[in-house]
């Protein structure tokens, strides 16, 4: 953890270092997140200390959102976690609550049980945290429509202002794939999951939630403001292993491996923008593709004026075809102003952002 922590203050250095003989001017930052993983496993204070050393760097926007992910059981170990986080100026709380059933928590081989989410939830509440948000699963084995109004139930005793809600996925090479494969009775159909998902949206939405992109709900004002920037396609940098970054069109990956990554990093010849962390290099034809596929992943749909303003070119010269076909497919509205997905569209987002490629 320890040359982890090192690691992630070099990179910020060389980041701030080297963005300038890029010529990339990074402003001061308005969002900060912690995340990939479950930070709150290392010590407060090396979170207090990075937080430090950005500011110091970049400077800090004065209302800048600073998140944290984190498992319920990590907030609920003996020394206080969240108030210490609170003090050392996080702002957001993210916790991977994933079910309402300790059944499902323990086969999906989760650490937590149900209580320990309530329990984290309110000791976050108590610390002095105001945005709490909350992720949860659809599609776990042997769930059913009973856990998904446990999870309403859930988050409605709650002080939660956000909630994210995902389909299960699946990674073959995984115990969890293994499982899936000798049971997969076991786990809903896609109809079922669908059912589970439509139910989550009209109970959240009647519990004064905004769905405002595809898997995530807010309480109005409390939209995450990090992941938007991802929704946006703008631009964002990232230190540590395995972290991504997406700076003057070019999209970069960190190694997964924490020795790799560090002996990349004090490499003078490599490091944060080094070609060996380069993924692809976004022209401006991809660009204008991903303004289009990332920003119907936002209920408010892609506005046709910000899409001009930011690529010199009408949205319909470009893919009016694509559009009209996606109308009468039912995937897409058009109110002049903007396009975006439909109802029925949001369950097959993957189909309408494929058409655009």
């Amino acid at each position: 953890m320890t040359d982890w922590h090192e690691g992630v203050l070099l990179e910020l250095q060389r980041i701030a270092e080297e963005s300038v003989v890029h010529g990339v001017e990074i402003a001061p930052l308005e969002t900060l997140y912690f995340g990939g993983g479950t930070p709150t496993v290392v010590s407060p204070s090396m979170v207090a200390n990075i937080i430090r050393e950005a500011r110091s760097l970049f400077q800090l926007a004065p209302e800048c959102e600073i998140t944290v992910e984190a498992n319920p059981e990590s907030l609920l170990r003996p020394i206080p976690c969240a108030k210490a986080l609170r003090e050392a100026g996080v702002t957001r709380i993210s916790l991977g609550a994933q079910s309402a059933s300790d059944a499902s928590l323990r086969l999906a081989g989760r650490l937590h049980t149900a209580d320990d989410t309530v329990n984290a939830v309110l000791l976050a509440h108590e610390a002095g945290f105001d945005a709490i948000s909350c992720d949860f699963i659809t599609g776990l084995p042997d769930e059913t429509m009973k856990d998904i109004d446990a999870v309403l139930e859930m988050v409605n005793a709650l002080p939660l202002n956000h909630v994210s809600i995902y389909a299960l996925s699946i990674v073959s090479d995984t115990r969890f794939g293994e499982f899936y494969r000798k049971f997969p009775e076991r786990f809903p159909g896609d109809e079922i999951e669908r059912r589970m998902t439509h139910r989550l949206i009209a109970g959240l939405e009647s519990s004064g939630f905004q769905h405002y992109e595809i898997s995530n709900f807010a309480r109005p004002g409390a939209e995450s403001r990090h992941n938007t920037v991802y929704w946006q396609a703008d631009p964002y940098f990232a230190a540590g292993p395995s972290a991504s970054s997406y700076m003057g069109g070019v999209r970069r990956t960190n190694p997964l491996s924490i020795d790799k990554w560090l002996r990349h990093l004090y490499s003078k010849e490599e490091g944060p923008f080094g070609r060996a962390t380069i993924d692809e290099i976004v022209d401006e034809d991809a660009a204008r593709v991903e303004t289009v596929i990332l920003g119907l992943r936002l209920l408010r749909g892609v506005s046709r004026a910000v899409f001009r303003e930011r690529h010199g070119i009408s949205l319909d010269k470009l893919f009016s075809q694509t559009i009209e076909s996606l109308i009468a497919k039912g995937l897409i509205d058009d109110d002049s102003e903007c396009i975006r997905l439909t109802s029925r569209g949001l369950d097959f987002a993957d189909e309408a952002a494929r058409a655009f490629l």
